[in-house]
């Protein structure tokens, strides 16, 4: 919640668990209620430079979103979407080759299975 001081704090206290129970774990750090901050800017109880120096720490991704008009919301899940889908290629490419199983030659194709 953008205009709850406390808020940055209780998302840091997360961060920190979600990094100790899977670490390597990408994160995007969403600050909501940014149509209230358009409303009135004195509204704002987390420091914008704070919380992006903060995500360049630990290297996430950093949006402000409203629910209420919908801003910023497609492009979080625009991110999330290609992140996962380029993390996922390139652990395909990556991975080391299995067993095929359509290998036809080797000892253990002619097991007291097969006829």
């Amino acid at each position: 919640d953008l205009t709850d001081s406390s808020s940055f704090q209780r998302a840091k206290f997360w961060v920190n668990e979600l990094q100790n129970c899977e670490e390597g774990c990408r994160i995007y750090l969403c600050g909501t209620k940014s149509d209230l901050l358009e409303e009135d800017r004195r509204k704002r109880g987390v420091d914008f430079h704070d919380v992006q120096d903060y995500a360049d720490e630990i290297k996430a991704e950093l949006f402000e979103t409203s629910s209420k008009t919908g801003q910023s919301v497609d492009e979080l899940f625009q991110k999330v979407a290609e992140d996962y889908i380029n993390f996922t290629a390139f652990q395909v490419m990556t991975e080391e080759k299995g067993v095929d199983l359509g290998q036809r030659s080797g000892a253990y194709f002619y097991s007291c299975c097969h006829h």
